[in-house]
C-alpha cells in the first residue's frame, strides 16, 4: 500500500537521544511528537520563514495552518 505525505528527516545522535527521551516521557511516537513540535512552532511563529521585503506586510491571520472551526 502506498503512503501519501511521507517525509524522511535525519537527526544527529544527540538530537535523536533527546527525541527518544521526549517520546518516552510524553508517551507519543516520534512521528507524532515531531508533528506536534512543527505544528506548534508554525502556529506560534508564522512569519519565521517568510522572506524579508521592502513591503512590510503583516498578515492578520496565520495562513500556514488551517483555522479552527471556532474562528481562531
Amino acid at each position: 500500500m502506498a503512503v501519501e505525505n511521507r517525509i524522511s528527516i535525519s537527526f544527529n545522535d544527540q538530537e535523536y537521544l533527546t527525541l527518544e527521551r521526549l517520546s518516552a516521557h510524553t508517551h507519543m511516537t516520534k512521528a507524532a511528537l515531531i508533528r506536534a513540535i512543527v505544528e506548534e512552532f508554525l502556529r506560534d511563529n508564522p512569519d519565521r520563514f517568510r522572506r524579508k521585503s521592502k513591503v512590510s506586510l503583516k498578515r492578520p491571520k496565520n495562513i500556514l495552518l488551517p483555522q479552527k472551526k471556532d474562528g481562531s
